[in-house]
């Protein structure tokens, strides 16, 4: 891994490490590439069949693949090279946007071609998730994981604010082929940097681990880890409830507050600035409060803008309180994710990564689906309201959870970031 770093050449933020910055730039790219495809395979798919259902099947395609093939990928990144496999990822992503683009191009676009395209790219991203996910350990002192991982969530909400935007303009000016060509340039924009750059090249002495202890491992450790466990329980808890409200944040911006497509692209905008901020706000908290104050108080602030945004009436107002709801949200997460990376052992990291990403996926589609009924049965202010309370109580419950007692994970469980 190279020389241990003296303490002035420690780098003062993860984007000061070059690996590390290339890579968050190149994400953000691939991000916006990834909601311009968005963009224009809805479009394109109600053009051609005139019903919304499709178009919601798009995400289902795209989480199941992610699921499906999550766990497979996980053991993969624990026997093997991470890098590798992420580079892997970027290639299958790019060739199966590449294959849309092609199929848009020759006019042989069907709905079946964009749901597979979408299962296809899901599938892809969840090859190398894992992977990149354990790599950020390895790229960086621990004292700047839980900083990074929070950047990751930034790169993520950039693209959400600029995406959509950028995807309407594309569409409407260049047309859907030209879309899904520029986010298939997008991964391979990626794809370069994971080439350039010297990234861990990970191999684990246990690789010749039985396929199926490989699977169970992480399962078993994380039931008989009682930090470990109570961060999978907060997770849950927390995503109970905030799945409702996101789910819910379309319907809440058109019809709640009647909102046109400008304001509800400044509303996630909002959210998006919150996120960016409350990475530089926890970054000398973290090591002055213990993890499970620091998470229940962000979790608390999420319920609370969730609480206000179902019962105000004025867009303005709405716009102010998805601020401090992105950075609510954006540090429940990214809290509860460093914790889990950093106090899991290296040969489980990303199996367990993987492990918690499925399990985030299955709580989100069902709270988000809760979320629907219960906004098709009263409001969907009702519906907000109700799923904000419900992470009150996942607050109150996280604050009493035996998290991990730091965000820097045990002492000597990580090795020196490379030179």
């Amino acid at each position: 891994m190279g020389r241990r770093l003296t303490p002035p050449e420690r780098p003062e933020s993860p984007l000061a490490v070059p690996a590390f910055r290339a890579l968050w730039i190149a994400a953000t790219i691939s991000f916006i590439g990834s909601f311009v495809q968005d963009v224009a395979e809805r479009w394109v798919i109600l053009d051609l069949t005139g019903s919304p259902l499709p178009s919601a099947l798009m995400s289902t395609a795209f989480v199941t693949a992610s699921m499906l093939g999550m766990l497979p990928a996980g053991v993969l990144a624990d026997r093997g090279d991470r890098r590798s496999l992420f580079l892997l990822s970027q290639l299958v992503q790019g060739a199966a946007a590449g294959v849309v683009a092609i199929l848009s191009f020759t006019h042989h676009l069907s709905p079946g071609v964009l749901l597979g395209g979408a299962a296809a790219v899901g599938l892809g991203m969840s090859i190398g998730s894992p992977a990149i996910s354990a790599m950020v350990t390895d790229l960086m002192p621990r004292e700047l994981v839980a900083e990074a991982i929070a950047l990751n969530a930034v790169a993520f909400n950039i693209a959400r604010a600029v995406g959509p935007a950028v995807g309407g303009v594309v569409l409407s000016t260049f047309g859907a082929t030209t879309s899904f060509t520029l986010n298939a340039a997008s991964f391979l924009v990626v794809a370069v940097v994971v080439v350039s750059y010297p990234l861990p090249r990970h191999r684990h002495a246990g690789a010749h681990t039985p396929v199926l202890e490989a699977f169970v491992e992480p399962m078993r450790f994380t039931l008989r880890d009682r930090g470990l466990r109570a961060v999978f329980i907060g997770m849950l808890l927390f995503s109970a409830g905030a799945s409702v409200v996101y789910g819910l944040a379309p319907a809440y911006g058109k019809q709640a507050v009647s909102a046109t497509p400008t304001q509800y692209g400044l509303m996630f905008g909002a959210m998006g600035a919150g996120a960016v901020l409350v990475t530089r706000v926890l970054r000398p908290i973290r090591p002055r409060v213990a993890p499970r104050v620091l998470v229940a108080g962000t979790a608390m602030l999420y319920a609370a803008s969730a609480l206000g945004l179902s019962r105000v009436h004025s867009i303005a107002l709405a716009t102010l309180l998805f601020l401090p709801a992105g950075a609510g949200w954006t540090g429940t997460f990214s809290s509860f994710t460093t914790l889990m990376q950093l106090w899991t052992p290296d040969r489980l990291r990303a199996r367990t990564i993987a492990l918690y990403t499925v399990v985030h996926f299955a709580m989100w589609a069902v709270g988000t689906s809760i979320g629907g009924v219960l906004a098709e049965r009263w409001s969907v202010r009702s519906a907000m309201f109700a799923g904000a309370s419900f992470c009150v109580l996942a607050s109150v419950l996280t604050s009493r959870l035996r998290l991990p007692p730091s965000f820097v994970g045990p002492p000597g469980s990580l090795p020196p970031p490379p030179a």
